[in-house]
């Protein structure tokens, strides 16, 4: 029978700073959507396992990142989740200023010839896009390109049929939770809790019931929703515009991805959901999630999200119930391990990856 991961990797704070180095350092981390950055001196920043970066729009229209740190004395350099400069940023503490693209530009009462400037550039961020989400990755050397990466993730490049970068969000909710990382991915990744925890969802998708996460007779990784439905929500009718590139098939379907290391990226009839969790600590999670739709819905002056928001947000939440429980229950000097049955599948496979990327680096620095 194959084995869980032992209970320790969900709690023990030596391990939680092996994940930060060996995951999150070093994988493509989505940190949002290229909507937020349409326009020069436009930036956001994004919480990256505690590590600040910062994402800016520049004059030549390229985005970049950079750690948000001054190269000065370290201070913090922009606060906030968004926000829009003119041409430079300027540090609250002793006001030396960065270019759009980085560059050391002016240093207050410090003399020229005190500090080249070329020398200190914001330190840069590797960044990418894919369908309209901006990835970023910490990795100090060249790292995989994004692409040959989001390959590696079951579905995921499987979604590029639909326009997803054509989406706009229409609405963004963020919850706190009291368990490990880990456990929340593993939570997405089956299918068995749902006839116990999920009997809206399981009426909303009846491939569910049975405890798989996949549907016979289908091989373009989707699932059916109840007859008569368009989209996962509290409302058999909904009024939202189609996503680009639906089918009449895909149009009643839903269609779930892991991105690994921690987005769930979930696509139905009417909307995508993309949901980033945060690791903040051994046993704590943030996970923010992001509600797209067709840009004419979002425009209108009729649009609601409400249906869709309510009925997700009710799943999450039960979902964020049992993830507490079971981190609960890891931490029990009883729980060595567990074990994964048949439909619990994909679960293992994340862990077999995740252990050979945390592996690797903890070899690496013995």
């Amino acid at each position: 029978m194959r084995t869980t991961l032992p209970g320790t990797d969900y709690h023990d704070p030596a391990i939680f700073e092996l994940d930060r180095e060996a995951i999150f350092f070093r994988s493509w981390i989505c940190v949002g959507r290229t909507e937020d950055l349409l326009e020069a001196g436009q930036w956001i920043t994004a919480d990256v396992a505690g590590e600040s970066v910062l994402i800016a729009r520049g004059k030549d229209d390229a985005l970049r990142a950079f750690y948000n740190v001054c190269r000065h004395r370290g201070s913090r350099l922009c606060d906030g989740d968004s926000g829009r400069v003119g041409s430079a940023f300027s540090c609250p503490y002793h006001a030396w200023s960065y270019t759009l693209d980085g560059k050391l530009r002016g240093t207050p009462n410090v003399d020229r010839s005190e500090v080249v400037r070329e020398d200190y550039s914001l330190w840069p961020v590797h960044i990418d896009t894919w369908n309209g989400f901006i990835f970023v990755n910490l990795d100090r050397g060249a790292p995989a390109s994004l692409r040959s990466e989001l390959a590696k993730s079951s579905g995921v490049l499987d979604l590029e049929r639909f326009d997803l970068a054509a989406l706009r969000r229409g609405f963004r909710t963020a919850h706190d939770v009291r368990a490990n990382w880990k456990i929340l991915v593993a939570n997405y990744n089956e299918c068995l809790h749902c006839p116990t925890v999920h009997p809206e969802l399981v009426d909303l998708v009846p491939a569910f019931r049975s405890g798989s996460t996949f549907e016979e007779g289908r091989d373009d990784g989707g699932v059916s929703l109840a007859a008569g439905r368009n989209s996962v929500a509290d409302a058999p009718d909904s009024k939202l515009l189609p996503i680009p590139g639906m089918t009449e098939e895909s149009a009643t379907s839903y269609y779930g991805a892991l991105v690994f290391p921690a987005m769930f990226l979930d696509v139905s009839g009417c909307e995508a959901i993309a949901s980033m969790i945060q690791p903040t600590g051994p046993t704590t999670s943030r996970i923010v999630t992001d509600y797209l739709f067709h840009p004419e819905s979002v425009s209108s002056r009729n649009f609601d999200p409400g249906p869709v928001v309510r009925f997700n947000e009710l799943v999450a939440q039960q979902d964020n119930a049992v993830c507490e429980r079971a981190q609960k229950g890891v931490t029990s000097r009883a729980f060595t391990h567990g074990i994964y049955p048949e439909k619990d599948a994909e679960v293992y496979a994340f862990d077999l990856r995740y252990q050979q990327l945390r592996d690797g680096i903890d070899v690496a620095q013995r």
